[in-house]
């Protein structure tokens, strides 16, 4: 691999590095509720993205009674994942490139993913619980999904790296956040059309080392 200008490559997770575009909504389906109301009330503005979170969770509770934690990692655990992660984060990280997720969706997937894959950073939502292990309708945003950007900033101050030395990869409007402030920006299975304009080019197909042979030719 010939060496490039990059350091940092910042990856959304749901879609991206997963063949499903939602670990919330995976999580739905396996316990078997639905969401639409709260998601249009977080869509208009009407929901902050914290209760958002926990009317999420809520809806587990109120189906089940109780919900381990280890109930909700077992189903995370099906999430079908992108093929090339392990060999395209190696890659990266032999040439010198930190890598990070950037996530909306729920950190225990995002704790899976990063082992594999050996990231350097991890930013996705937590889901909160007891004292014995069962989950409570609370979380911690480390990433609210419609400000991206702002954990992307933080991370590019604290490394000491340019927006310029940045590429990012994702596959919704909400990674368009992360597009602004990477001097190069892939479009991975895009769920939006109107979100091609936005990025540097566009990438199909289900496995992520596409994205590293992109890299390559920069």
């Amino acid at each position: 691999m010939e060496r490039t200008n990059f350091k940092l490559a910042v990856f959304d997770m749901d879609g991206v590095l997963t063949q499903i575009p939602s670990s919330w909504e995976f999580v739905h389906r396996e316990i078997g509720v639905d969401n639409l109301m709260n998601l249009s009330l977080y869509r208009k503005g009407e929901l902050p993205y914290i209760e958002f979170l926990r009317s999420d969770v809520e809806l587990w509770i109120k189906k089940m009674g109780t919900v381990p934690s280890s109930l909700v990692k077992d189903i995370l655990e099906k999430v079908p994942l992108r093929n090339g992660i392990t060999e395209t984060m190696s890659s990266l990280r032999r040439d010198g490139i930190r890598t990070a997720i950037i996530s909306g969706g729920i950190y225990w997937l995002a704790e899976r993913i990063g082992k594999i894959g050996e990231f350097n950073e991890i930013h996705a939502n937590i889901i909160k619980t007891s004292g014995n292990g069962e989950i409570i309708p609370d979380g911690t945003v480390m990433v609210d999904p419609k400000r991206k950007d702002l954990i992307l900033q933080d991370l590019q101050k604290r490394l000491g790296i340019t927006e310029e030395e940045t590429f990012s990869v994702g596959d919704t409007l909400q990674d368009v956040a992360l597009f602004r402030h990477s001097g190069y920006s892939i479009a991975f299975n895009p769920h939006e059309h109107s979100m091609i304009k936005n990025a540097s080019i566009t990438l199909t197909g289900n496995d992520l080392r596409a994205v590293l042979e992109q890299i390559q030719k920069q």
